[in-house]
């Protein structure tokens, strides 16, 4: 009896192989070929033809030694590459899945410090032109945009639009295939304007760039025609804050600009959608840990279950036409059965 397999014309298999060999990104296509080779062979020195989930709890607790988020990586690669190859579902493994779990007890990811906005004005004011004009320009839209090191490399020319009283700024290359747009203003730090610095790193790229990618080499004042690599971009947040004086660079990294624009819209008080579309995320759980980590959520929760903040350093009850608080030079007129807090900050 034939299998259904040989039921399918060759040119129907043919097309039907190329479909599936393109759901596995070409840049990640060697890791995951790996991986899987690597689990192949493992079962090979086992003498071990069929895969089941048994197998695959001996072959993880082989490995159990690695960090979590490795762990959870090689899960990642071979449920794709186990899916597509053998059409084995390993998600329905609920076992093997309770056991990776169990290997991320207690584990935190380590994340990017955060640039503060005093770390940010005291860069774009006190840095010279001359030799961080394309750091500051870097940081500005990553900022902004909640940029990813590999959005800002492979930022295009034609991608920032020059609006006068802003830019538009697309970013069509995302890691989860969301298509983003976002809109620099002039800021409001004092003395410095966004657009400006946008502008003139704009007019200093040389007329016989043949590429276009946005970010060209800045030295000395001058642009070179030569892109900015990924790697450059991604020690950019280390060197910001080696400039400023800030402690412990090295752990400002690459992710640095996206995280902070991500933790700055958690402060303002922006809900889970609107993090979620600022950053391009598909899922609530990134998106609800820069909630959970705002120090600005946090405060507020305080104040919601301890009253107000210690800085309220005197509070009277005011219930006549003019009240004069001395201390503090300041007169309320009108004012009928109000309570007035005053805050020395």
């Amino acid at each position: 009896m034939s299998s259904d397999s040989d039921d399918i014309p060759s040119d129907v298999e043919e097309a039907a192989q190329s479909a599936i060999s393109s759901v596995i990104p070409n840049k990640s296509k060697a890791k995951y070929d790996l991986a899987y080779e690597k689990l192949e062979k493992w079962c090979e020195g086992k003498n071990i033809k069929h895969i089941n989930e048994k197998i695959l709890l001996a072959y993880f607790e082989g490995k159990k030694t690695l960090k979590a988020s490795t762990l959870w990586t090689l899960y990642s690669m071979l449920r794709s590459e186990l899916s597509l190859k053998r059409n084995i579902d390993i998600k329905k493994y609920t076992n093997l899945v309770a056991f990776l779990k169990r290997q991320s007890d207690g584990y935190h990811a380590k994340k990017s410090n955060v640039l503060s906005k005093q770390n940010i004005a005291k860069f774009l004011i006190e840095a010279d032109d001359k030799t961080f004009l394309m750091a500051k320009v870097a940081m500005i839209v990553g900022k902004a945009g909640a940029c990813r090191k590999s959005e800002l490399t492979f930022l295009h020319v034609e991608d920032i639009v020059d609006n006068q009283s802003y830019f538009r700024v697309n970013i069509p290359n995302t890691k989860t295939k969301v298509i983003r747009e976002f809109v620099i203003t002039k800021g409001n730090i004092d003395g410095v304007n966004f657009l400006d610095i946008i502008k003139k790193y704009i007019n200093l790229r040389p007329p016989n760039v043949k590429h276009n990618r946005f970010f060209v080499k800045y030295n000395n004042g001058k642009c070179s025609i030569q892109p900015v690599g990924i790697n450059t971009i991604g020690n950019l947040p280390k060197m910001i804050a080696k400039h400023i004086g800030l402690p412990d660079c090295v752990l400002f990294t690459g992710h640095c600009f996206r995280r902070t624009s991500a933790t700055w819209l958690a402060d303002s008080g922006a809900d889970i959608m609107k993090i979620k579309r600022h950053g391009g995320w598909k899922s609530n759980s990134v998106a609800e840990g820069y909630v959970e980590d705002s120090l600005e959520n946090k405060k507020k929760i305080a104040t919601d279950i301890l009253g107000e903040t210690s800085n309220c350093v005197s509070q009277i009850s005011a219930n006549s036409t003019t009240t004069s608080l001395s201390s503090s030079g300041v007169n309320i007129s009108n004012c009928k059965n109000c309570v007035i807090n005053i805050y020395k900050n």
